[in-house]
């Protein structure tokens, strides 16, 4: 049986858990969305433009985008970060790869 004190700790600790994972939200979708948006546009050039396959396209972009995760659609690239941001990019005949 719990005392009113060890209901109380644990709430108070899942209130600072709420807490700090919204403020990490607030702080790190900016980030996450340009980083899904530039792998969006990256690799849907890379295979559209320079006709390159989707995995010597995600090489090129180094580790540290390793967490932005992206899947080739019929016309472009769809990339996002989980939870975080989500950006596609499609091709167009005569402009290239465009963010949307």
């Amino acid at each position: 049986m719990r005392t009113p004190r060890a209901k109380t700790v644990a709430l108070f600790v899942l209130g600072a858990l709420l807490a700090a994972a919204a403020v990490a939200r607030i702080r790190l979708a900016p980030q996450a969305d340009i980083g899904a948006g530039f792998v969006a546009k990256q690799v849907c050039s890379c295979i559209f433009v320079s006709g390159r396959d989707e995995q010597a396209c995600r090489f090129d972009l180094g580790p540290e985008l390793a967490p932005v995760r992206s899947e080739r659609l019929a016309d472009g690239v769809h990339a996002w970060v989980p939870l975080l941001a989500s950006r596609s990019a499609r091709y167009r005949e005569g402009t290239g790869c465009t963010l949307e």
